[in-house]
């Protein structure tokens, strides 16, 4: 029986939030689940730009550190995710939302997976057959997954899942596009070292997510050792229909995690779906002219399996951190800096920055 911790706050501070993270955290005994002297924390780096939402926020990720500083004092611990294909954002993404300060306070290592040595590994997948995986991840003990709650274009929701994308090197992740539910399933069934996942619905993100969606305030986590059972729950509290979320059957068909005889334990009377606005392809023009392409096969393999894909990856990166941005992104931001989580979390990260896209700020 799988034990998710569903943890839900009125008051926002950065105290409170780490409080709540870490009591997630013991609510679904973490302690028995993160064992070894080396771990690999897996956050969500996915943009370099102040966007809330979008990547792993910089309390629930201290709180973890210092959870796991406590219990390992003389662990190794890396922290880490990937570069995009359309661009290489990981290091911009560190520097901004202070995730090397943070690992440099708890005696973490940084690590970019693209950047790193790796090796090519056989995989006994239903798409996969190979995998080349950073070395990294094959000597630590166990890995530990912080995913934001988010919608996304592709496959509906990106939690705990889809949070592992980011383990694929960069320059191939594009292809399995078209076959991405079974990469997912394929993906978590070979990374077993990833025993607990710390679920960031602080400030989640509805719409054409991942980067390219509305901000929403939660003041929620969850933690669980099962990912399967995580995105589940979390599909619940979204309002999505998890029978539709391809990805999530799948990974319960190899056995990665179960959706079965789920036990929700913490605020359990709080536990009230708040339905998320889902994602609509249609309405993001990167995904809906890949997939246009996609169709011509000769196109297919000139745009996405030569030298010519730095084209359309250009054009993807500035429909997203330009055009998008300029047109929506920075009216979106505004409104949350407006609230509690703007005044004490993103406006300081903003000043820091130096980011004036949002005017000053005393």
């Amino acid at each position: 029986m799988p034990k998710v911790a569903f943890v839900k706050f009125d008051v926002v501070s950065k105290e409170n939030v780490m409080e709540n993270t870490k009591r997630a955290m013991r609510l679904a005994d973490w302690e028995s689940h993160v064992k070894g002297s080396k771990i690999f924390v897996k956050i969500n780096g996915i943009a370099d730009q102040m966007i809330p939402g979008v990547s792993t926020s910089p309390w629930v990720f201290e709180a973890v550190l210092q959870e796991l500083r406590r219990k390992l004092p003389d662990a190794e611990i890396f922290v880490g995710d990937a570069d995009l294909a359309a661009y290489k954002q990981l290091h911009k993404t560190i520097k901004l939302w202070g995730y090397d300060e943070l690992s440099e306070k708890y005696g973490a290592k940084v690590v970019n997976l693209s950047n790193v040595p790796s090796r090519k590994v056989k995989v006994d997948g239903m798409v996969l057959k190979e995998l080349d995986v950073p070395d990294i991840l094959s000597e630590v003990d166990c890995i530990v997954n912080l995913p934001v709650m988010k919608t996304h274009i592709i496959t509906s929701l990106t939690i705990c899942l889809k949070n592992h994308w980011g383990l694929i090197p960069r320059g191939v992740r594009h292809n399995y596009h078209p076959v991405v539910d079974y990469v997912l399933a394929d993906l978590n069934n070979f990374f077993k070292k990833t025993t607990f996942n710390i679920i960031d619905g602080t400030v989640a993100m509805e719409g054409n997510a991942p980067k390219t969606g509305l901000p929403k305030i939660c003041n929620v986590i969850l933690a669980t050792s099962d990912r399967v059972a995580g995105d589940y729950v979390c599909s619940k509290y979204m309002g999505l229909d998890a029978e539709k979320i391809n990805h999530l059957k799948l990974a319960e068909k190899v056995g990665v995690g179960t959706t079965k005889n789920v036990e929700l334990v913490g605020d359990t009377k709080r536990f009230v779906a708040d339905p998320f606005v889902p994602a609509n392809p249609a309405g993001n023009a990167v995904y809906h002219w890949e997939r246009r392409f996609r169709k011509i096969p000769g196109l297919r393999y000139i745009m996405f399996k030569t030298p010519i894909f730095a084209i359309p990856a250009l054009l993807a990166k500035h429909y997203t951190v330009t055009w998008w941005y300029r047109r929506e992104g920075i009216q979106t931001v505004k409104k949350v800096l407006e609230t509690d989580y703007g005044k004490l979390l993103y406006i300081p990260i903003i000043k820091r920055a130096g980011i004036k896209d949002f005017g000053e700020f005393p």
